[in-house]
């Protein structure tokens, strides 16, 4: 199943966490894919990842946020997601 089909599955934290374990898996696909046969610079990854870095990633978050009004989910249980990335093991 591709992240597209993954993502349309989400309603539940068990289907959440099967599409971030996805989701990780395709971008640890694309960065083995690069090293060895890399892309353009000016484009996206083989897998389409826009983004390599950390805050490049959270940019993005961000923005499509900003720019999506149409978002709505519990906002401080998203928001600790998005910290313990930086501190759990």
């Amino acid at each position: 199943m591709n992240l597209t089909e993954l993502l349309e599955k989400v309603n539940s934290k068990k289907t959440f966490f099967e599409f971030v374990a996805a989701l990780k898996k395709d971008k640890e696909d694309e960065d083995n894919k690069e090293k060895v046969n890399p892309t353009s610079p000016y484009s996206s990854g083989v897998n389409g990842w826009e983004n390599e870095t950390i805050p490049d990633f959270l940019d993005s978050i961000h923005a499509y946020g900003q720019d999506n009004e149409d978002i709505d989910l519990d906002w401080k249980s998203f928001a600790l997601l998005l910290y313990s990335g930086k501190f759990y093991e």
